[in-house]
């Protein structure tokens, strides 16, 4: 083997380890991270992250009632978004806010994309329509509060006009842009 067919593969080894403590210091401190696999937020939800280098990461959203598990949301999520760009849920619990995109291969949650509302004994609620999750902040919302973008085309023209919000599960939507 000559020297141009080893050097990439001796650089990802060095560097990869930079690589990783580099991506904690810079996203870990800043919000807290959703983990890969299934986390139970509460007696009444969970999420599910998975997916990677076959297929996109998506986040899972499920309602827990007794025994029973009903997945409600699915999003593409990526390993770097903060929780705040995923979910929030109520210090009781029983409130979570999430967001759904109708991605094509998914058949079993059937409904509109947008950020939705969820109270545990109330049901299911969209609360913005096509709201998108990719919108990043610097600071860290409570757990209880969520980012979304709101875009919409202009009338006759090919240009999209752009707004940022926050929304806890109280009910407090606030506008940033």
């Amino acid at each position: 083997m000559t020297i141009t067919r080893l050097l990439p593969l001796f650089l990802s080894l060095i560097l990869a380890p930079l690589a990783q403590a580099l991506e904690k210091s810079v996203y870990a401190p800043l919000h807290e991270k959703v983990e890969t696999g299934e986390t139970r937020l509460s007696a009444y939800f969970s999420i599910k992250l998975s997916g990677g280098i076959m297929r996109p990461r998506v986040l899972e959203t499920f309602h827990h009632q007794g025994d029973k598990k009903v997945q409600i949301g699915l999003v593409k999520f990526s390993e770097y978004s903060p929780r705040q760009n995923g979910y929030a849920i109520s210090a009781d619990g029983k409130t979570l806010l999430y967001f759904h995109r109708d991605l094509p291969a998914s058949k079993v949650v059937n409904k509109r994309s947008g950020l939705y509302e969820f109270r545990h004994g109330h049901g299911d609620k969209l609360l913005h329509r096509d709201a998108n999750n990719s919108e990043y902040l610097e600071e860290k919302l409570p757990a209880n509060t969520v980012v979304f973008g709101v875009y919409k085309k202009e009338a006759n023209s090919f240009r999209i006009q752009g707004e940022v919000y926050t929304r806890d599960t109280d009910g407090r939507e606030k506008r940033l842009q």
